[in-house]
């Protein structure tokens, strides 16, 4: 049985690579443990010190929850991917967005400090397609890295952007060569190894504490629990999560 997750180690950097290329590199709850314990091990060793993420294969990077596979089995307490409730990771994590980024991928991608990503990746968060909602990060991060209304339109229609859109708008650091985005995201990281480790730690510490503080991000993840519990009940997500599977068009109750 293929690995969920697969780790590498070199000179300092752990490349993380989320393996289920069959599935689009989606997330089951499988892989949201496997993951908070890789986040775990990577921030109590010393010698990692910078971390990338990407997906296997050249068409996506995560296409986010599962939506067949063990939809409603619970997250490890650190959240989504073992990122999203998490605090007290200050080393840099790096996105290398191969291919499309949507829904929880993207939150992913949110949730790292820098993005770049292939000319032929996109951004989405489709997830009220599918009678859900961006609970991973995405709705409580997105208005505060975009203006409102740009984070608005992308939350309430499900619609993607491509690359080069996400660049333009300050989601992506930047657009590798094609093909070259694990190599673009490899420079990022011997730039940052090339710096002092505390003073990286410090300066995350303190930029997330600014954008992030914890009197707004405790209450904010508490409501994202309920709200996935909530959802997870709700008539429309399970219709949702058929008609996908069914490839089919959902019929909406508002129940």
């Amino acid at each position: 049985m293929a690995e969920l997750i697969s780790t590498e180690v070199t000179d300092g950097i752990l490349t993380i690579t989320l393996n289920r290329p069959n599935a689009l590199n989606s997330l089951n709850a499988a892989a949201c443990f496997e993951l908070s314990d890789i986040f775990d091990r990577f921030d109590q060793d010393d010698s990692q010190r910078v971390a990338i993420i990407t997906g296997a294969g050249d068409k996506a990077f995560c296409a986010g929850h599962d939506l067949i596979e063990d939809f409603d089995e619970p997250m490890p307490e650190t959240g989504w991917a073992g990122l999203s409730h998490r605090s007290g990771l200050n080393k840099p994590l790096i996105a290398a967005v191969n291919g499309f980024a949507l829904g929880g991928g993207w939150e992913l991608a949110m949730l790292c400090d820098v993005v770049v990503a292939d000319p032929r990746a996109s951004f989405g968060l489709p997830e009220p397609k599918v009678g859900f909602a961006a609970l991973g990060g995405g709705a409580r991060l997105l208005p505060h890295r975009v203006p409102y209304h740009i984070a608005m339109g992308l939350l309430l229609t499900g619609r993607s952007m491509p690359a080069e859109d996400a660049a333009r708008l300050g989601l992506v650091n930047e657009v590798s060569a094609p093909g070259k985005v694990l190599e673009t995201a490899r420079q990022w990281a011997d730039d940052m190894l090339s710096c002092a480790p505390l003073a990286l730690q410090m300066s995350k510490q303190l930029a997330l504490a600014s954008a992030d503080p914890a009197s707004l991000r405790e209450p904010l993840q508490k409501m994202e629990v309920e709200l996935t519990n909530e959802l997870i009940k709700s008539k429309d997500a399970w219709e949702g999560m058929a008609a996908f599977a069914e490839k089919r068009a959902p019929v909406w109750t508002g129940k």
